[in-house]
């Protein structure tokens, strides 16, 4: 019986099925073009294959061989007086004089047997989006579900919540997500986003900054109100509150919420006391979904009780408190409320920032700040704003080196690896001999309690020097133990996060669904529209996508090959059917592309020949058509070695 738990569900079978059908169908289409217009023309095809390499399976019907061969990269039509493997074939004089071999054929017929198959991969693209769009296909709305602090959408002013309806001249209800992040990743200048904000409008001009792929603006799509699977990560505390996957929260301690941005906002301004929660839960078959209230406990912020200096700003958030009162390279040093003065670092922890500010929104305070100018010496100076609010560490520090957020006044600031205190009565302070002042941390590694299985621990050099990007790894809940190394000091110290008393998250520890929707054509007529539009972006997304990879704005580690391609179709099959029958089109356009790219060994070299053809009156030589066919073979064979070599670094490294 325990052999059933390895075999695969009937559903990933399925799946598996279609994806293998329909990979097969557009290579076959692509393929039964150049057969179908050679035949057209009179010349004898001598084999149609599925597939390159050794054969697996052939049949021999008439005077054709059909094929299926070895590596599913592709397929080919090998037709008299044409073959990749043989380029000769191409000038052989003996050949050229068989009414039926290619090379017999007129330029304008053999330009129309090349591009037969990109013609019919660019018609049948038409087709699935059409057939997809009048079946209804889900997508991520263009939504902000989070921001990067410091990012350049945080530096523009982009908050959680906000609605984008416009991306550069594209203006759609229904913009996706994906056209967001595809706009900003091929743009070699600014974009210009619109949209709206609790519905008044607002608009963003926003500079892309390279990630590691591509560039980005740092905004993640919104999550939905529909609990995930698990609903919470291992250990969280809300683990035992007995939610359940798929549940879809409607209340907050019996106030409705409506999106993931009031459902944000209500945990997070009751983040000291536990949340009562009322979710809608599927009940048995055949019966009507239930109620269900809950109850999801505080969950307090963890430390190992260092006391960290801060650093300088290092952006501040356009429309904000603090924008044009302070400026990056400012090192706040003290604040002065109604409550009195304190200095940031000895009297108040800088990763506290972000909800002090927020405690006082509303209210006038001071900022004292240490400023550098370009000559001479830095000056100290102080100034008066208001803060907002908006509650602190819901723009969590998730890189490295991200910087952390204070939304209140708009400032995003790094903390420095250089410890000034420790907290007493906290783990580091148990430590012998005792870490002193001044110390700076060299590494951190997070281990957890199966850290045998994990040999490669996560590791921040000194370099980073933002410890805000370490104390927010602390919060995670399968945190068991923190190492750390320390300069000038022989021995590295573990310690075990441990709670903050008067120190509470603004989040409850469950995990959401990425927010879907349903991009269905309410006509035929509005479902051809989208099919023609839909491969009319995709071609230039293309163009765009080949043009960023030659000039390096595009990562040539971003590429995938039939591994990602294959994974890819198999995350849109589990999607549903609709969803595969897209991604077919989308795969579809970019054969077309790629195939008509003006290489040797495509269709695209194949044409620029015919064409110098037709201009000169007469093929190129043999030698010329023998070493640009090598050529291009070496191009192809080693960008295939290359994206392979990137799909298995993608699952194993």
């Amino acid at each position: 019986m325990a052999l059933l738990t390895y075999l695969p569900s009937a559903q990933y079978v399925l799946n598996t099925l279609l994806v293998v059908l329909g990979l097969g169908m557009v290579i076959f289409i692509h393929e039964l073009g150049h057969f179908a217009v050679a035949k057209w023309c009179n010349v004898k095809v001598e084999r149609f294959s599925i597939g390159f390499g050794p054969v697996l399976f052939k049949v021999t019907w008439g005077e054709t061989e059909y094929a299926l061969s070895a590596i599913p990269f592709g397929g080919y039509v090998k037709m008299l007086g044409q073959d990749d493997a043989d380029p000769s074939q191409l000038t052989d004089v003996r050949i050229a004089r068989d009414p039926r071999s290619y090379t017999s054929k007129t330029v304008l017929q053999r330009m129309a047997i090349i591009s037969a198959g990109v013609f019919n991969n660019m018609v049948s693209a038409v087709f699935f989006f059409i057939i997809a769009f009048l079946m209804g296909v889900s997508y991520e709305p263009a939504i902000v579900g989070g921001i990067q602090s410091g990012s350049p959408a945080w530096q523009e002013g982009m908050r959680t919540g906000d609605v984008i309806t416009q991306v550069e001249n594209r203006i759609d209800e229904k913009q996706w997500f994906y056209h967001l992040k595809i706009a900003v990743a091929l743009s070699d200048k600014p974009v210009d986003l619109a949209g709206t904000r609790d519905g008044k409008p607002v608009a963003f001009h926003v500079t892309p900054r390279m990630g590691e792929y591509f560039p980005e603006i740092g905004v993640a799509p919104s999550q939905s109100m529909r609990l995930g699977n698990p609903p919470t990560p291992e250990g969280a505390p809300a683990a035992k509150a007995g939610l359940e996957p798929k549940d879809l929260i409607l209340k907050v301690d019996g106030k409705p919420v409506e999106n993931f941005k009031e459902l944000q906002l209500a945990f997070a301004r009751t983040r000291s006391k536990a949340a009562k929660v009322t979710v809608e839960r599927a009940g048995a078959q055949g019966e009507a979904p239930k109620m269900v209230d809950l109850t999801l406990p505080a969950i307090h912020f963890k430390s190992v009780g260092l006391r960290m200096d801060i650093g300088k700003i290092a952006a501040i958030q356009k429309d904000s408190p603090a924008y044009g009162k302070l400026n990056v390279g400012d090192k706040m040093t003290h604040v002065i409320t109604p409550d009195g003065e304190q200095a940031i670092g000895a009297d108040l922890d800088p990763l506290r920032l972000p909800d002090f500010f927020a405690k006082y929104h509303g209210k006038e305070i001071k900022i004292r700040f240490t400023r550098e100018p370009q000559k001479g010496e830095a000056t100290t100076e102080e100034v008066t704003l208001t803060p907002d609010d908006r509650p602190g560490w819901l723009e969590r520090p998730g890189g490295e080196d991200s910087p952390l957020s204070v939304p209140a006044i708009g400032v995003a600031f790094k903390v420095l690896h250089t410890v000034l205190k420790v907290d007493p009565k906290s783990p580091a302070a148990a430590i012998t001999p005792p870490i002193k002042a001044g110390a700076i941390v060299e590494t951190v590694e997070f281990i957890s309690p199966d850290s045998k299985a994990k040999p490669d621990p996560i590791v921040f050099a000194e370099e980073k020097r933002n410890w805000a990007a370490v104390f927010n790894l602390m919060q995670d809940s399968s945190i068991f133990t923190v190492r750390i190394k320390f300069k000038d000091r022989a021995d590295a110290i573990e310690l075990k996060p441990a709670e903050v008393a008067d120190w509470y998250l603004p989040i409850r520890g469950i995990q959401m669904e990425v927010l879907q929707k349903i991009h269905k054509a309410s006509s035929v007529g509005e479902a051809i529209s989208l099919g023609f539009w839909h491969t009319r972006d995709r071609i230039a997304e293309m163009y765009y996508m080949i043009r960023a990879l030659v000039s390096g704005r595009v990562s040539k580690r971003a590429l995938g090959g039939p591994i990602t391609i294959f994974k890819t179709a198999a995350h849109f099959a589990d999607k549903g059917v609709a969803d595969l029958i897209l991604f077919l089109g989308i795969l579809s356009v970019s054969l077309a592309v790629m195939n008509f790219m003006p290489v040797p060994v495509l269709d695209g070299g194949h044409f620029m020949f015919l064409l110098w053809e037709g201009i000169r009156g007469r093929p190129a030589s043999n030698r010329v058509m023998e070493t640009a066919t090598w050529i291009g073979l070496a191009m192809i064979l080693s960008l295939m070695m290359w994206v392979m070599f990137l799909d298995l670094g993608r699952m194993f490294w």
